[in-house]
């Protein structure tokens, strides 16, 4: 069983995927740690699916598989084969300065916390941190969550306690669904600073649909049948 299962979606990054995963690599082997890397794509319309599947093929560490389309969908396909003692989730566009993962990994091994996630300093644009800040503000009003960063990734928890979570939304509400649960069950968050990177390749999914369907499942999520199921598992 490796130390750290590392679940990356990629979604049309045919042109970067293979610079981030050499990058993670590097730093995961100077923390000195077995792991594996995960890779989901999830219906790209570009060479994507093939050169994931060169590099599960060059090193036996990295994983390729699919899932529908989603970055939820994406993240809980990786759960469901993740075999480390810790997973740890984040984008692939070249943002997440890779060397991050060293204090988050240091603090992560201490127990300390429950979870242990970055928490972005700065956006690609003041039109997303305007956007990112409202969100947030939204959410902490509707749901008493102590995060400062819901969105922020990487993050990283024991296995056994994320499949406690029982994931299911499939789009980016997915992190909400997580940190909602998270204070539910009163886990204890650490949130390290990080400065995002600039884009490297690919592109941003958000637009007005997002949005949309974001605040629509901000709304909906106590009527979830699954989150109703969830509460009376867990918290009854």
């Amino acid at each position: 069983m490796p130390d750290l299962s590392l679940i990356l979606p990629v979604l049309n990054e045919e042109n970067i995927i293979t610079p981030v995963v050499e990058d993670i690599m590097k730093v995961l082997e100077l923390i000195n740690i077995s792991f594996e890397i995960i890779l989901v794509e999830n219906e790209s319309t570009d060479r994507t699916w093939e050169v994931i599947n060169l590099l599960a093929e060059k090193d036996k560490r990295i994983v390729a598989t699919r899932t529908k389309q989603g970055y939820g969908s994406a993240i809980i396909a990786g759960i469901k084969i993740a075999r480390g003692d810790f997973i740890c989730y984040m984008p692939s566009d070249g943002q997440i300065d890779s060397k991050i993962l060293i204090p988050l990994w240091q603090e992560a091994k201490t127990g300390k916390a429950d979870v242990v996630k970055i928490r972005r300093k700065n956006r690609e644009s003041i039109i997303r941190l305007v956007r990112s800040k409202a969100f947030n503000l939204l959410t902490r009003f509707l749901y008493p969550i102590d995060v400062s960063d819901i969105n922020g990734s990487p993050r990283i928890i024991k296995t056994d306690k994320l499949k406690q979570l029982e994931l299911s939304f499939t789009d980016s509400f997915i992190d909400t669904e997580f940190a909602v649960k998270a204070h539910l069950l009163g886990w204890k968050f650490k949130e390290i600073a990080m400065t995002n990177l600039v884009r490297v390749g690919g592109k941003s999914t958000v637009g007005i649909h997002t949005i949309i369907e974001f605040l629509r499942n901000l709304w909906s999520l106590r009527l979830d049948i699954k989150f109703i199921n969830w509460q009376e598992k867990y918290l009854n």
